[in-house]
């Protein structure tokens, strides 16, 4: 995905020049003074990067990356001046908003060099943010339960005890309908055992309720607590008053509630938060997953298929009693989601190499196998920003060795059996099957049963044999995968194989 950069200069000629070289690099957007800048960021922002000159009508430069950083402080400025400005310059290192500043005029790898690393810097500040908000929630909750006990410590030490603890689970809950279930568990007992239905409005679900109960069944006498963000109201916790307690809310009651749904709120809208991240961070990965495989003529759903066939492979094994204690429902939403990366190195392999139609020489052979290794060092460089992603750990493993064999002869180095990582295992079996029953430029489609009958084959050779024995036994199900993710169909296909050429 091409980083957006804000281009600001009152020169037409210098602002249409510099916009010209950079959009070689970067979506470019460009305003001619400090109000179109501003209304830039209100139709097209966030940017991640603004470069201003600094000698404009009106509000400088330095005036504008100021009012930037106040309404955007993650955003990094970049300031331009001329020589006669060099002593503002050196002053605007240490103003808020200013990241960097460069001479006029400025030279492209100059220019380059300095967009980079504020582009780099952005991200630090991004992560730094996240972690931010993290602690903002652990001191909100802590705030919402301290000024709460303070005021009411004649209250059993019971309920105080459970109300330390809920915060705790809260922290731990490691989802949206976690945090549903300690809140509602939490409600119940802190008001005296008292029925308790808590839902949250899920955004990424079209406004379905993610919900939980607690306690008894729920009578027509109910109160109604919101649970409210800075973004507005984003569920409620319902507590029955009639049922066997058959009384209102008192005055404690009534602020331990509010305690846990002002928790319930900031755990669930850091959630929400935090699914925005990975998906933004995913889908990312994935483009760049696709351009490698448009490189290599991989079109249509190819990373569907994979990504399909992978997760029954996955689920088989642990079905049949393979690997029960790794292949957990997280570990096999990683292999899906990290399938995609494989073939990512093939991004560095020349194109004379990758797209050659002829066989290849060793020594462009030795190039091409490179690609897993490009790959796997490329994620490795991402993880350095992304601490924590086990998709991107895992997509690394399976871009190093999914060209390994189960007996060594396969690359980059040669690893045997239980050598190579499980999920590398699975990928290999996904791809080579997907492979061989889809057209390719050089190829025509071998039918499932002969695709099936070389990979059976293949057992022991090329492939774990337990990941075969699983694919084997649910042959149907990857049929029902490929009917359902097949390409679009184009004319003259080559000819369908029925049997390995």
């Amino acid at each position: 995905m091409t980083a957006k950069i804000l281009l600001v200069d009152d020169v037409d000629e210098v602002r249409n020049s510099l916009a010209q070289m950079l959009a070689r690099r970067y979506d470019v957007k460009t305003a001619s003074n400090a109000g179109e800048a501003i209304r830039a960021f209100a139709t097209d922002g966030p940017f991640p990067v603004v470069i201003s000159d600094y000698a404009m009508p009106g509000m400088d430069g330095l005036e504008l990356l100021r009012e930037v950083h106040a309404h955007s402080p993650e955003t990094v400025g970049v300031l331009l001046t001329g020589v006669s400005e060099l002593d503002l310059a050196v002053a605007a290192v240490h103003a808020r908003g200013v990241y960097r500043f460069l001479s006029k005029p400025a030279g492209y790898e100059t220019l380059v060099r300095a967009i980079d690393e504020a582009l780099a810097h952005h991200t630090q500040l991004e992560d730094t943010n996240i972690t931010s908000e993290r602690l903002l929630f652990a001191k909100e909750s802590f705030e919402c339960l301290t000024e709460t006990l303070e005021n009411r410590i004649h209250r059993s030490s019971e309920a105080l005890r459970r109300l330390h603890a809920f915060t705790k689970d809260l922290c731990s809950a490691a989802n949206l309908q976690q945090i549903v279930d300690v809140a509602a568990q939490a409600a119940s007992e802190v008001l005296g055992g008292r029925g308790v239905h808590v839902q949250v409005w899920d955004d990424s679900a079209q406004r379905a309720a993610v919900e939980a109960g607690a306690g008894p069944e729920m009578s027509t006498n109910m109160h109604y607590e919101p649970l409210d963000t800075r973004d507005g109201k984003i569920g409620e916790i319902v507590v029955d008053l009639g049922g066997r307690v058959r009384r209102p809310l008192d005055t404690v009651d009534g602020a331990m509630l509010a305690s846990i749904a002002a928790s319930t709120a900031v755990a669930a809208r850091n959630e929400f938060k935090s699914r925005e991240r990975d998906r933004a961070q995913h889908a990312t990965i994935l483009a760049l997953a696709h351009l490698a495989e448009q490189r290599d003529n991989e079109t249509g759903r190819h990373l569907e298929r994979v990504a399909a066939y992978s997760r029954l492979v996955a689920e088989g094994l642990r079905e049949d009693g393979f690997h029960r204690d790794l292949i957990t429902d997280q570990w096999v939403h990683d292999l899906e989601r990290s399938s995609a990366l494989h073939d990512i190195g093939k991004v560095g392999v020349p194109d004379s190499i990758l797209l050659k139609p002829g066989k290849l020489t060793p020594q462009e052979w030795e190039i091409m196998k490179s690609h897993a290794d490009l790959g796997a060092r490329t994620l490795d460089t991402v993880m350095q920003h992304f601490a924590g992603r086990g998709f991107l750990a895992m997509g690394r493993d399976i871009a190093a060795s999914h060209h390994e064999k189960w007996d060594g002869s396969g690359y980059p180095r040669g690893l045997k059996e239980t050598q190579i990582p499980l999920s590398a295992r699975i990928l290999a079996l996904a791809d080579v099957y997907d492979a061989l029953t889809s057209v390719r430029p050089y190829k025509g489609a071998w039918t499932h049963e002969a695709a099936l009958e070389w990979i059976v084959s293949r057992a022991g050779v090329h492939f774990d044999p337990d990941v075969v024995t699983v694919f084997a036994r649910r042959a149907n199900l990857a049929t029902a995968i490929r009917a359902r993710l097949q390409d679009p169909v184009v004319l003259e296909q080559p000819d369908v194989l029925t049997r390995p050429a």
